[in-house]
């Protein structure tokens, strides 16, 4: 929960309890009022002698008869008679008759059943007096008068029995009623003291709970105050007008102000630079008006601050905000990182010059290969062409034992490489079917001589079923791992014998080399596989160890998904066992290509210009190229080699990228830009660099394909074999040389121009068909944008617009290289595109779109043979 919907939780739970309390004191004041009236009343009855009067009152009917009737008798004998007295005292009983009939006492008697007869006498008694004596009052009057009166008396005393009895019962009911008064204020006192018994004590639970509240927020204030008197980071409270209202100890050490003298100070006069103050003011302005900030509440940030003294410096801040009393509270949580910004510029400088070492190396060992590739060329072209001549039995083993030093000297420069390589993550692995049994065979025979050299027989142990066998992998990476292996059991076996046992499996292959040598001891296995580290022998001879061969071997092993296990005694030999999980395939339709060299038939020769700088290479390629069947041409450098084609028309040019004056790749653009469409050859780049990056920069540049040097004759025999039996032929009605269609995309450059994964899925998800259109629209979208780029056509968008409408085509086709270039040129967006580089990537989009095409015929193919 939220520390601000706790808080409104908490205030409406202390709203509702007095809120209670309120009401419950009502009640209990209402109660006591109404108890207090009830009970003055009560009293005020018992206290009233209304009923005595009452009494008196009947009592007096019956006395005020008799008196009146002994009066009339009086009169009767008198000689004067008092009429009028005796009117006033008939007058006064009946006003006394008058009292009994209103009041309490005249409702209760006429609610009385013998009562209302008794009133009808009474009644007729007063009129008949009334009417005797309204006239001449003489004796008889008087004598009916007291006669009436006589008679009439004893229904006055029924009526006083009457009324006696009815104020009897009304007493009895008057008293049943102060009892239940009284007793129903008693439960009304009860219940009032319960209820005042409670709401004492719920005053004094929340007088408790304010008191532990109190408590509580007087050891959270005593603690955050400590929190703040003691953080290592600088705390700053401002108020919404930007006065400074909470300086630390910590912020007083740090921007080099007391806390009394900022107090009260706007923040932007004391820590915040001179030239970001008014930018502050206004974010304070923003954030009161908007209710949100740029800074509040967005974490950790790096902002510049200013001490005492006017130095600015870095600080990583937090910026939050509270309500308060008056306005929002801007709280800062502050940290000066002007040791960390030290440290991390030092870590930068220190990175840079790992960096620049580490580039250092790289050139190193780019040089080391480039310079021991090129005589390594030389040697082992010769060898390779000394090897086609007639030698008899002594010197084809010698012309062995050469080839397979030089290809383990060449294993040794890839090596040097491959290390830096998988350390960049730059090295990868391909998946190609192949057989591991023929290339066992292959990898013996080649490095039988050397073993022969030191008497020690090499022999292959595996079913006859299994060297048919053929396995998706990486055929050239588990090569060189086995001649590793291979060579080192030579290396440190000096009798007895070397044995390589293949295992196959639905699963994968195990490739064993077990040799009879010095042997490895247990602790000693790992260190093997360290890159330069050498066990030594207490006799002072050689230790298990070839430098980079066994640390290069396991990384290969492992990039393929599998490793390399170790069983060693020493004294008595080692095994190493590759393992490899491995799918297995069924073999390729394409027969073996033949060991011997046959030159091509002359529908099939080529004319090929070999452009190179040095004598011997340009010799080995001659002698190679020549032994095919094939015409040469030779060219120095990049600009011979450009001449010669503008001069002449070649079908294949052989292309060194190290030159003198021209080297390979200017050379390369040169021909791209310079020469027509219909007379551009393909060109196979050479370099004795061998990288990733060599390889793209020659794709870059409109090369077909980029080998490493040393160009091996089985290589090369399958560079010709893309391009033979294309060469131009005769027109013989137009008289001139028919172009040359281009030669089948290898899968690298295919990987190299095209996406193979997005070609492949978008063909699926479009069709062949659909896909097909899509490369002929947006071929005529680069036609249309062509000459707009160059300032030859009016656009009417920016060449940077049209770049990133044909980068947009170009991405949903898969096509990365024209992708990559395009995003590059749309980055730069210049006015105008040079001619030289547009045509550049014309050339480029053209083969990249050839690639696409045959690719999705391949991919029509596959589908109609499944």
């Amino acid at each position: 929960m939220r520390p601000d919907a706790a808080q409104g939780k908490a205030r409406r739970r202390r709203l509702n309890i007095r809120t209670g309390l309120g009401i419950a004191a009502a009640i209990v004041l209402t109660m006591v009022l109404s108890l207090g009236w009830m009970l003055g009343r009560q009293i005020h009855m018992l206290d009233s002698a209304w009923t005595d009067n009452t009494q008196w009152t009947l009592a007096q009917l019956e006395l005020e008869n008799a008196i009146f009737a002994r009066d009339v008798m009086a009169e009767v004998a008198s000689d004067t008679p008092d009429i009028d007295g005796l009117k006033l005292r008939f007058d006064i009983m009946v006003s006394r008759l008058g009292l009994v009939r209103s009041g309490e006492i005249g409702r209760s008697l006429r609610e009385h059943p013998e009562v209302p007869r008794l009133l009808t006498f009474i009644d007729a008694y007063v009129e008949e007096v009334d009417r005797l004596l309204a006239g001449e009052v003489d004796r008889a009057a008087l004598r009916e008068v007291y006669e009436a009166t006589l008679e009439v008396q004893a229904h006055k005393r029924d009526l006083s029995l009457n009324g006696l009895d009815i104020l009897a019962e009304e007493a009895e009911a008057h008293r049943h009623e102060v009892r239940r008064q009284a007793e129903f204020t008693a439960l009304a006192g009860g219940l009032l003291l319960i209820l005042l018994g409670a709401l004492l004590r719920l005053i004094d639970v929340q007088r408790r709970r304010v008191m532990e509240r109190d408590r509580v927020l007087s050891q959270t204030a005593e603690r955050l105050a400590s929190v703040i008197g003691s953080s290592l980071d600088a705390i700053v409270v401002v108020d919404h007008e930007g006065s400074i209202t909470e300086f630390n100890p910590a912020a007083e050490e740090i921007f080099g102000w007391r806390k009394e003298e900022v107090m009260g100070r706007p923040v932007f006069e004391t820590i915040v630079p001179t030239d970001r103050r008014a930018a502050f003011a206004e974010r304070i302005r923003n954030f009161l008006r908007l209710g949100k900030g740029e800074l509040i509440g967005a974490g950790r940030l790096e902002l510049s601050a200013q001490r005492r003294d006017g130095e600015v410096f870095p600080i990583e801040a937090v910026l939050t905000s509270v309500d308060g009393p008056k306005g929002p509270l801007f709280i800062g949580y502050m940290r000066d990182i002007t040791d960390l910004k030290a440290s991390q510029s030092r870590l930068i400088d220190a990175r840079d010059a790992a960096e620049r070492a580490d580039r250092a190396k790289s050139r190193f060992l780019a040089v080391m290969s480039h310079e021991m590739r090129t005589p390594l060329n030389g040697i082992m072209g010769v060898l390779d062409l000394l090897e086609t001549t007639d030698l008899d039995a002594d010197q084809r083993r010698q012309v062995g034992v050469a080839l397979a030093s030089a290809e383990i000297l060449l294993q040794l420069v890839n090596e040097s490489l491959d290390i830096t390589r998988i350390e960049t993550g730059e090295e990868k692995v391909e998946t190609l079917p192949f057989a591991p049994g023929p290339m066992l065979q292959r990898l013996l025979s080649v490095l039988r001589p050397l073993a022969a050299e030191k008497d020690l027989p090499l022999e292959l142990e595996a079913d006859e079923a299994d060297l048919g066998t053929w396995y998706a992998g990486d055929p050239n990476r588990v090569a060189q791992v086995i001649t590793n292996l291979i060579g080192n059991a030579i290396k440190f076996t000096e009798r007895g014998s070397i044995t390589v046992r293949l295992t196959l499996g639905a699963a994968g292959l195990d490739i064993e080399v077990r040799d009879t040598g010095i042997g490895i001891a247990p602790q000693d296995i790992e260190k093997v596989f360290a890159e330069f580290v050498s066990r030594a022998r207490p006799e002072g001879r050689q230790g298990r160890s070839d430098g980079l061969g066994l640390a290069i071997s396991r990384r290969l092993a492992r990039l393929m998904g599998g490793d390399i296990i170790v069983q060693s005694s020493p004294g008595k030999g080692s095994v190493f066992r590759l393992e490899l999980p491995l799918q297995r395939v069924p073999p390729p339709l394409d027969t073996p290509e033949p060991n011997a060299i046959v030159p091509v038939t002359e529908s099939a020769r080529l004319s090929i210009l070999v452009i190179e700088d040095n004598a011997v290479n340009r010799m080995v390629l001659r002698g190679m190229l020549q032994k095919f069947g094939h015409a040469v041409s030779e060219a120095q450098n990049g600009q011979k080699g450009v001449e010669r084609l503008k001069a002449e028309s070649f079908d294949l040019v052989l292309m060194d990228f190290e030159m003198p004056v021209m080297g390979g790749i200017d050379a390369t653009r040169a021909i791209r830009e310079t020469l027509p469409a219909d007379r551009q050859p393909p060109i196979i780049g050479l370099t004795a660099h061998g990288s990733v990056s060599a390889r793209a920069a020659g794709l870059g540049a409109g090369m077909s394909e980029v080998y490493a040097k040393p160009l091996r004759l089985p290589v090369l025999r399958r560079v010709l074999a893309e391009f033979e039996g294309s060469a131009a032929v005769p027109d013989a009605q137009a008289g001139h040389a028919a172009p040359r269609p281009e030669p089948a995309a290898r899968a690298e450059p295919e990987a190299g121009l095209i996406d193979i994964d997005d070609f492949d899925e978008m063909a699926e998800m479009l069709g062949a068909e659909q896909l097909a259109r899509a490369l002929e629209r947006f071929e005529a979208e680069w036609r249309e944008a062509e000459p707009r780029l160059v300032g030859d056509a009016p656009a009417e968008d920016s060449v940077a617009a049209l770049a990133h409408k044909l980068r947009g085509g170009a991405a949903m086709l898969g096509m990365s290289k024209p992708v990559e270039t395009l995003g590059e040129m749309e980055r730069r967006a210049p006015p105008l595109f040079e001619r030289g580089e547009i045509g550049r990537l014309d050339c480029q989009i053209t083969r990249t779109l050839d690639v696409a095409r045959r690719r999705l015929a391949a991919l029509e193919t596959e589908a109609v043979g499944s």
